[in-house]
């Protein structure tokens, strides 16, 4: 199943987006033609009033603009999502945050089918229990269908218990083909550990610069911590070379990333998902 993450489409301008220099100044050139007079200049009154105007009409274009992306599954959150959800209908989970619960949503009209096509089968192990984090499908033959879970919980190995719930709400009665053969079984995890040293100038804002590097590394690991997840190493010297546009008050820039862990990229079949068991961030030595 190919799916679009809606979230990291380009927002739509539903409402043109003016400036308020430019509807100023059309207002105003608008307002000579009509009275035949000349545009009015700074210190005018009329251009006061006119200028305070032009700025409630764009305030007024993006707060519209706003509004209406709510009103859209790929940029809506907290209880507008939740509305938007309840047409399809797909109930939030409490554990989920609005992108995991964005992309069940997304995924609803695959639920329209019997648990037939990878997707269908995808959501509705989702939907079966809470504590699912994310599921995929494997046919290693015809009519037998593998379908490999991962937790919310821990590292990500899903109990027997919640293997069963899932296969118990896979119904062959209600929402699989009765010729399926179904099994359910936990994701397998790889393990691995995060280390890197940072090269930057000595200085005020050395822990701040840290601390940012430290969380753009738990987002990265967050974020692939899938099944089928791959943790390039690319994507983690990018994650840890912290620049003067991702911070803002006073750090230090990081000059050269040393990737101490892991040695290679985790990539991971299907059935697999890579896990994060600790991140370390520090200054390398002799830096100054």
């Amino acid at each position: 199943m190919s799916q679009i993450d809606v979230s990291q489409l380009p927002p739509p301008e539903v409402v043109q987006q003016l400036d308020a220099v430019s509807t100023r100044t059309r207002m105003l050139n608008r307002y000579a033609e009509l009275q035949g007079v000349d545009v009015p200049k700074v210190g005018d009154p009329l251009h006061n009033a006119v200028s305070a105007m032009s700025e409630e009409v764009t305030r007024a274009r993006q707060e519209f603009q706003d509004i209406s992306l709510e009103n859209m599954v790929a940029f809506s959150s907290g209880a507008n999502l939740q509305h938007l959800g309840a047409a399809r209908p797909v109930e939030k989970f409490d554990k989920e945050t609005d992108d995991q619960y964005r992309r069940r949503v997304q995924m609803a009209p695959e639920g329209f089918s019997v648990a037939g096509p990878d997707g269908a089968y995808i959501f509705h192990a989702l939907n079966a229990h809470e504590d699912v984090l994310d599921a995929s499908v494997l046919s290693p033959t015809p009519l037998k269908v593998d379908l490999y879970v991962l937790s919310r919980t821990g590292d990500g190995v899903s109990s027997p218990e919640l293997c069963q719930t899932v296969f118990d709400y896979l119904d062959g009665q209600t929402k699989r083909p009765l010729n399926d053969h179904l099994d359910v079984y936990s994701a397998s995890i790889k393990p691995y550990r995060i280390v890197v040293e940072l090269h930057m100038p000595l200085g005020p804002g050395e822990s701040q610069t840290i601390n940012t590097a430290w969380q753009r590394l738990n987002k990265l690991a967050e974020d692939t911590h899938v099944l089928g997840g791959e943790v390039a190493l690319s994507a983690l010297y990018a994650a840890a070379h912290v620049k003067s546009d991702d911070i803002a008050g006073s750090f230090q820039p990081v000059t050269k990333v040393d990737l101490i862990e892991p040695l290679a990229g985790i990539e991971c079949a299907k059935s697999e998902a890579p896990y994060c068991t600790e991140i370390i961030v520090r200054k390398a030595s002799g830096a100054v």
